[in-house]
């Protein structure tokens, strides 16, 4: 059985997410859950961010088996004013 329903929602919010490992700055983690929670500011220090890797990735449990018809990314921005 097929059900269908058109959300224009983020169901990724606030939902667990996981990444391939976390980068620390000013004694922040950075973690993966910063990602999705809800806050739109691109300073870095908001942000997910991972430590380099050659094959990184970002995940998030949905807890459901959506189709999924859009994901929306937002780069991180420069802070001119703090250097990492």
């Amino acid at each position: 059985m097929l059900v269908e329903a058109r959300l224009d929602v983020n169901v990724a919010l606030n939902r667990p997410s996981y990444q391939v490992n976390t980068y620390m700055a000013f004694g922040k983690e950075l973690n993966a859950s910063q990602a999705n929670d809800g806050d739109h500011d691109t300073n870095y220090i908001n942000c997910a961010h991972t430590e380099y890797s050659i094959n990184p990735w970002w995940a998030v449990d949905l807890r459901a088996a959506l189709y999924v018809d859009a994901v929306q990314f937002t780069n991180r921005g420069v802070d001119m004013g703090t250097s990492l």
